[in-house]
């Protein structure tokens, strides 16, 4: 597996866990004790952890409404660690937003019995779900245990689903779509970076 492909994985193994509910299909629960409920939501996710500027201005907007200075402190650190740059996995503009698809990443973990896609049928729409077996769960807090390297991803995951508060994946790419350089970003080009302008808004606040 390219290191690429390995680390693609780990981030939306991540992701899935930590967004993850019970699974209280009798069918499948034995094996897959946890769900994550939507393709849509995972994507916005991950499109947080992607870019560390656009998520430090969804902190900075969440301080503004709220106060709490545990989101200002964690907005300043993305930017004191340089994480726009260093840490930045840019995406491409589609049709409905940021998106990549995950065929390969979910491949691969499929395989190795850490996570079953299964397709939920309904008249209007048919969403993907992730159930997550055992040894998908364990294999998170053995990579964080063997691998310090993942840990930030482990972090970040578990940030990001602070930030999504419970929010489906139509209500945070709507939520992305009202950053300007994201809405504008023309057809198959990358994201824009935001950067300058949230390290300005963070400078504000922080005088």
């Amino acid at each position: 597996m390219a290191n690429t492909e390995y680390r693609d994985a780990v981030r939306i193994l991540f992701l899935l866990v930590e967004g993850s509910i019970p699974n209280r299909e009798e069918e499948t629960e034995t094996h897959y004790p946890r769900r994550f409920e939507g393709e849509t939501r995972l994507q916005a996710l991950d499109f947080w952890v992607r870019y560390p500027d656009y998520l430090a201005d969804e902190l900075l907007a969440q301080f503004e409404d709220t106060g709490d200075h545990f989101l200002l402190d964690t907005a300043k650190a993305i930017f004191d660690d340089d994480e726009p740059s260093e840490k930045a996995i840019p995406m491409l503009r589609r049709y409905f937003g940021a998106y990549e698809p995950l065929d390969t990443v979910l491949s691969i973990l499929a395989v190795a019995g850490l996570v079953r896609p299964v397709t939920i049928h309904h008249p209007t729409a048919h969403p993907r779900h992730f159930l997550l077996s055992h040894a998908g769960l364990n294999l998170c807090t053995e990579i964080v245990r063997d691998h310090s390297i993942f840990d930030w991803y482990a972090k970040r995951a578990k940030l990001v689903l602070r930030v999504a508060n419970g929010r489906g994946g139509s209500t945070l790419k709507e939520r992305q779509h009202a950053q300007k350089e994201y809405h504008e970003a023309q057809l198959h080009d990358l994201i824009p970076t935001i950067a300058d302008r949230v390290r300005d808004k963070l400078e504000n606040i922080a005088q």
